[in-house]
C-alpha cells in the first residue's frame, strides 16, 4: 500500500521579477532551496521566486530548514488556499515593494464565515484549523496574496 504524504511545502512570497519587485520579507532567489529538495520539487520561476511542485514534494522539510528568510512552512496536502505573502510593512509600503503583497486591507476576514483567516501585524493569516478551502478569502484578495493553489479561483488576478 503506497504512503500518503500529508505535508506539503508552501513558499510564502509570490513575489516580482528580481530584484526590482522583491520586499525585504520575501524570498531572495538564492536557491538554498532548490540544493537541498531531494526530490526536484523545488524550482526558482521566471521571476526568481522559489515554487514548490506539490507532485514532486515529499513533505521533508529540507527546504524550509534552508530557507535563509524562514517563509516556506509545511501544510497539510489537502489544504487548498493558502496565503503567499511574508511581508509585515503597512498597507502602502507593502504595496510599493512588491505587486503581490499583503496591504492588510481585511477583505478576506470580512468574507470568511468561518473564522478561518485573520489580518494581524500588518499580514493575512490563514487559521488551518478552522479553514474549509472555500475560497471565499481567495475570490475578495484585491492583490492575489490568498491563492487557490489549483487555480480555480482568481484564476484571472
Amino acid at each position: 500500500m503506497a504512503r500518503r504524504i500529508k505535508r506539503v511545502a508552501v513558499v510564502r512570497c509570490a513575489g516580482g521579477p528580481a530584484p526590482d519587485d522583491r520586499c525585504e520579507y520575501g524570498c531572495l532567489g538564492c536557491g538554498a532551496c532548490v540544493d537541498v529538495c531531494r526530490k526536484d520539487a523545488v524550482k526558482l520561476n521566471q521571476n526568481g521566486v522559489a515554487q514548490v511542485n506539490r507532485d514532486n514534494c515529499m513533505g521533508c522539510g529540507l527546504c524550509a530548514k534552508a530557507c535563509p528568510q524562514g517563509i516556506i512552512d509545511l501544510v497539510p496536502r489537502d489544504q487548498r488556499i493558502l496565503e503567499l505573502c511574508s511581508n509585515h510593512d503597512a498597507g502602502a509600503t507593502a504595496r510599493k515593494d512588491c505587486h503581490a503583497s499583503c496591504i492588510a486591507c481585511g477583505a478576506c476576514e470580512r468574507v470568511c464565515t468561518c473564522d478561518g483567516i485573520h489580518v494581524s501585524d500588518n499580514l493575512a493569516r490563514i487559521n488551518l484549523e478552522n479553514c474549509i478551502s472555500c475560497g471565499m478569502c481567495a475570490s475578495k484578495c484585491p492583490r492575489g496574496v490568498i491563492h487557490d493553489v489549483y487555480g480555480i479561483i482568481a484564476a484571472g488576478l
